[in-house]
């Protein structure tokens, strides 16, 4: 795409991103941002936004850089686990749980009794009445488990807003492009990642337009990236399962 002709400002050097930052704090009601990389106080930065209110859309690429490591990932943040419950099958794990239990108390008891009985009567004849007992706590173990597999619960996700996360590999082409626009009337453009080493630290390129024109087909051109059919996307419901923890029951 190529737009000739619009009226901007150039900057060029460190800090390339606090007018940008400062922009996106007064939106009033949008926020759209193409950034391959993301870090993860930038990402709590949108997580903001949309608590105030404004509409945010983001795409990026699977180079996120809390996806890996021991800290808190605040990319959870933007997937949000949902877990449903299978009631029946809750019903008759219940029931399966209550007669474990039972079982356990009537093993033990007759265990008591067999101790009891073979003290009473010095008679080692009375521990045959082991053999019910050991059948007692095989069953016992089968509905344990029973218990233990049986799938309660299963799980979905959704977003905390729009965003779209393409593959980043040798195979398919890398989304470089860093776009921002702001109530559809900021945009910004250049080299700065929405990182803080691209807003804060480093030597970077930037554009600031608010030409009516130049808006109109940037963000045509974000809309039309997010809905791409052809670039190979995450799937959320995949990643959700790689993130987080999803016990059966």
């Amino acid at each position: 795409m190529f737009y000739n002709n619009a009226l901007c400002d150039i900057y060029i050097g460190k800090g390339a991103g606090k007018k940008l930052m400062d922009d996106m704090n007064n939106a009033k009601h949008s926020v759209k941002i193409i950034s391959p990389y993301l870090s993860p106080d930038l990402i709590l930065e949108l997580i903001y936004l949309k608590n105030k209110n404004i509409n945010v859309k983001l795409i990026t690429t699977n180079n996120i850089e809390d996806f890996y490591g021991d800290r808190e990932r605040n990319i959870y943040k933007l997937i949000i686990q949902k877990r449903n419950t299978d009631f029946n099958k809750q019903i008759v794990r219940n029931k399966w749980i209550k007669f474990a239990e039972t079982l356990s108390r009537i093993s033990y008891g007759l265990i008591a009794l067999l101790i009891a009985l073979a003290y009473y009567f010095r008679d080692l004849k009375v521990f045959l009445v082991f053999v019910p007992i050991v059948v007692l706590f095989l069953i016992r173990s089968f509905y344990k488990t029973k218990i233990k597999n049986l799938q309660i619960y299963s799980y979905s996700y959704t977003q905390l807003f729009p965003f779209k996360v393409y593959m980043s590999n040798e195979k398919t082409s890398l989304i470089h492009s860093k776009i921002y626009l702001i109530d559809d009337q900021i945009a910004y453009m250049g080299s700065l990642n929405f990182t803080q080493s691209g807003t804060q630290f480093n030597h970077e390129t930037r554009i600031r337009t608010t030409d009516a024109k130049a808006i109109e087909k940037i963000k045509l051109e974000i809309d039309e990236l997010f809905e791409n059919p052809y670039m190979p996307a995450v799937d959320l419901q995949l990643w959700g399962k790689q993130l987080y923890l999803e016990p059966i029951n």
